[in-house]
């Protein structure tokens, strides 16, 4: 499915289940709708599942939104305890479109908590209280964190309100991200789990092999103490360049900011110098560079 399709299933206000392959676009189209919404005078809620996701959306966890917390479950004291908070009465009362980024990390009993809420506060037995749900993700990247004392999880799929949200499912199959239709086979391939014998054997013609001239392979890690070893090592390389350094700037409830910055991707403190090799870790579309851009 193309994205221009899958914006016109958005503009009908069904609930919908937005997926793809990393690249394909999900985000790009989320803004898409998101700045569609607020054209015609509807204010979102925009949400995500964890609070690095969230700030990048401009928004905040889908369990703050709701009011849930980290609540397993609620009972009617509960509901009617949040709309006696006038901010979440306020927010649930204007509620029409609710969006949630990366549903593969959000449990299951949480989507349950979201339905149960929004059909409570809104006084209406429909799916989520009649309020457009849009879940954005992919649940071959990562799933729900299983933490001591939580009741079992699973993808959200297994929860009631997924059965009854009757969710259309727009899989976008266009890929922004490489231009080269064999990579973007394997990619996928690897995604799924299934490489095939003729993807090993392409991949196989690459061992041993320099890169271009001029290029240099990136290096992929599973300990970010390694890749922050390896950085170094290369920074220190350039010796005779002035280098600059630039520290991370905060604002916010403590506990809260030492959250983000553990999972933020870039360094608390930058070291940088001219001809040094960065990777954006953030998507700008208007400036030209996504989230893996090398320069």
């Amino acid at each position: 499915m193309t994205q221009s399709e899958a914006l016109e299933i958005l503009k009908t206000g069904r609930n919908v289940f937005l997926t793809g392959p990393a690249g394909s676009g999900k985000t790009h189209l989320t803004n898409s709708y998101i700045a569609y919404l607020k054209k015609n005078d509807i204010d979102p809620g925009i949400t995500a599942s964890t609070g690095i996701a969230a700030t990048h959306m401009g928004g905040m966890t889908i369990h703050s939104w709701a009011g849930i917390g980290v609540k397993d479950s609620l009972d009617e004291s509960d509901i009617e305890t949040m709309l006696e908070r006038p901010y979440l009465a306020k927010r649930f009362e204007k509620a029409r479109v609710l969006v949630i980024d990366e549903v593969s990390m959000l449990h299951h009993f949480r989507l349950d908590l979201v339905d149960q809420v929004l059909r409570g506060v809104k006084g209406n037995s429909d799916p989520f209280g009649g309020v457009q749900i849009v879940l954005v993700g992919d649940f071959f990247q990562l799933p729900p964190v299983q933490r001591s004392g939580e009741p079992e999880n699973n993808f959200i799929y297994h929860s009631e309100a997924w059965k009854n949200g009757d969710f259309t499912i727009c899989y976008l199959s266009e890929q922004f991200r490489q231009k080269d239709d064999h990579m973007t086979g394997i990619l996928n391939e690897i995604r799924r789990g299934e490489v095939s014998d003729a993807s090993k054997k392409l991949l196989e013609k690459r061992i041993g092999k320099a890169t271009p001239k001029g290029l240099r392979a990136t290096k992929l890690f599973t300990h970010n103490m390694d890749v922050d070893a390896l950085n170094a090592l290369e920074l220190d390389k350039l010796q005779s360049i002035e280098q600059a350094e630039y520290i991370m700037s905060a604002k916010g409830h403590l506990p809260i900011v030492e959250i983000l910055k553990k999972s933020c991707l870039a360094p608390e403190r930058l070291t940088l110098k001219l001809g040094a090799a960065v990777m954006c870790v953030k998507n700008n579309f208007e400036e030209g560079y996504v989230n893996g851009t090398l320069g």
